[in-house]
């Protein structure tokens, strides 16, 4: 396995990673109320190709890409802590800024590595089949 074309691929997809992460917290996803980041999500999922995305009756994302004889889950909760007083926040916590990275404390409660997650599969997909990362 070239580890070099696969940190190559994923740094391509950077870009993506980092809108994907802003629409994520653009929802807010309290608790028993991520209805519209688990739709987020998915659709998300379905823009990067994944074979097969549903939601199943708890509301988890579940997306299937490729086959074989190894299957690999990535598994993240979606909830979130909520943002208090959204006075006292000097940024929009729903919006977030960017300077090197995203920063918002709301929503680095998971979604960060759940956009990775989300892509990953798809990085892998391009390194294996030569095809350039989406964009």
């Amino acid at each position: 396995m070239d580890f070099e074309k696969i940190k190559a691929a994923a740094q391509a997809y950077q870009a993506d990673m980092t809108r994907f992460l802003r629409d994520m917290i653009s929802h807010p996803s309290e608790s028993c109320e991520e209805r519209e980041v688990v739709h987020c999500i998915k659709a998300e999922m379905e823009k990067l190709g994944y074979d097969k995305v549903e939601i199943d009756g708890l509301g988890n994302v579940i997306g299937w890409m490729g086959d074989g004889d190894k299957i690999i889950a990535i598994d993240s909760h979606i909830d979130t802590v909520g943002v208090g007083n959204i006075d006292n926040w000097t940024h929009d916590p729903y919006q977030g800024y960017e300077d090197d990275q995203v920063m918002v404390a709301e929503k680095l409660d998971v979604h960060g590595g759940l956009s990775e997650d989300a892509l990953r599969g798809t990085t892998f997909q391009s390194v294996r089949s030569g095809d350039p990362p989406l964009s």
